[in-house]
């Protein structure tokens, strides 16, 4: 069996970190052939396990060649019926016209490269989809052409969550979201979300969370009179970081006779705009020092809970889907505190750190940290941590079952159409009537 993995750039640099964790479980299974087709690939890449090949043909793209696509886009149907969902939800400007149609073309493109993939190298049997994106939707086309089998597709935040989108415009997804052969979600929130926003029929989404490996040894708590607050993610507005440098100062005036550190791990382009917000409101407390190591690679992310001290994991994020970054923190027995937004809940509670609303603002997110610095029970979040990653989120459990269900839907025949994918053909001649 042939499957294909469609990443955005995963090997290569950046991001992806958390497919390093599943994709290991692809080479467990033998009679089965796996191809990564990045869609970038820029820098040195990653190492992948043996047995897992590597083709760039969908990272190489021409000038030329993009200049045609856009011409095909403009006079396709996918371009037409996309300008008739901004005309009826009044979301039409020059702005989501702009992106609709760069989508368009990006699609045709891509699914272009996976047909000539097909014929160089045979029929794919299974194309999946790392994000539900523009590769998916290619993937779709590409099975229409022949070149592809079966098209299952993860879904997470972004590639989710319409108001992590300017304008709330997610470009293609309502035209393409019946049409995979599975679409998997990594929580029922996630799942309704589907439903509710996209219309997606119940027949092709399988709820099958991330996981992370259970770290083999716990991380340790400050000494007494010392706390460690750590915060994982991309320095980005959606993550809400002023909020965390608002709510340090707050807990360091609270408590000033307890030494107080923060470390931010991640990159991104609010990284030293954060750093000068966090010196400027901090500097004038002589109990709290703050780092920011900026982008770290995901095994040094989980090493630092061996080397250092932490005591919570903060998360004041707008979005999210279910966070890996605080899947390793409880791996390691680290509570965590985060909003009630995506999957979150999924994960987080007050039996293992703090659950907050969906907008925190930073007195909110400074008493929960206090509780879960202070609490007499610490010991017992730390514990409840660790036990809610080993009981959902356990990577061995999860991606083996998840690499299993793939391969079970790139076995079944193609004789009879699933029902899903005979209403979504009603749908589509609908859509072009109108």
């Amino acid at each position: 069996m042939r499957i294909a993995i469609l990443t955005n750039a995963y090997p290569y640099p950046p991001g992806e970190q958390f497919i390093e964790d599943e994709i290991g479980y692809w080479t467990a299974h033998a009679g089965i052939d796996v191809t990564l087709l990045p869609a970038l690939a820029e820098g040195t890449p990653r190492p992948v396990p043996a047995g897992i090949a590597i083709d760039l043909g969908m990272a190489r793209s021409a000038r030329s060649g993009r200049l045609w696509f856009m011409l095909l886009a403009l006079g396709s149907a996918i371009f037409r019926r996309e300008l008739g969902y901004l005309r009826r939800s009044r979301k039409m400007n020059l702005s989501t016209v702009t992106r609709a149609l760069l989508h368009v073309s990006k699609v045709l493109e891509q699914a272009a490269q996976l047909r000539r993939h097909a014929r160089t190298h045979g029929r794919i049997d299974v194309a999946y989809c790392y994000w539900n994106e523009t590769q998916a939707c290619a993937a779709v086309l590409a099975r229409k052409a022949g070149a592809v089998r079966k098209v299952v597709s993860r879904v997470h935040g972004f590639d989710l969550y319409e108001a992590r989108r300017r304008h709330g415009y997610m470009p293609l997804k309502r035209q393409f979201v019946a049409h995979y052969d599975a679409i998997f979600a990594l929580s029922r929130e996630a799942r309704d979300y589907l439903r509710q926003t996209y219309d997606a029929t119940s027949e092709n989404i399988r709820i099958s969370p991330l996981g992370v490996p259970l770290a083999g040894t716990p991380a340790r708590p400050s000494p007494a009179g010392c706390r460690h607050i750590l915060s994982v993610s991309f320095c980005l507005p959606v993550k809400r970081l002023d909020k965390i440098v608002d709510a340090m100062e707050l807990l360091a005036r609270r408590h000033p006779d307890v030494s107080m550190s923060w470390t931010h791990i991640g990159g991104g382009p609010l990284l030293e705009e954060t750093r000068a917000l966090a010196q400027a409101k901090l500097a004038g407390l002589g109990n709290v020092m703050c780092t920011f190591t900026g982008e770290l690679p995901n095994d040094a992310v989980k090493a630092y809970y061996l080397g250092a001290p932490v005591d919570m994991l903060v998360n004041a994020s707008e979005s999210e889907g279910v966070p890996v970054s605080i899947m390793e923190a409880m791996s390691a027995g680290v509570p965590a505190i985060a909003p009630d937004v995506g999957g979150v809940s999924s994960l987080v509670s007050d039996r293992c750190g703090a659950l907050l609303s969906a907008c925190p603002d930073a007195r909110e997110i400074a008493d929960a940290m206090d509780r879960v610095a202070f609490a007499d029970g610490r010991d017992s979040l730390r514990t409840q941590a660790r036990q809610a990653i080993e009981s959902g989120f356990d990577a061995a459990r999860n991606y083996r079952d998840f690499v299993a269900s793939v391969l079970t839907i790139g076995a079944s025949d193609d004789i009879r159409p699933a029902r899903h994918l005979l209403r979504a053909a009603y749908r589509l001649r609908q859509a072009t009537r109108r």
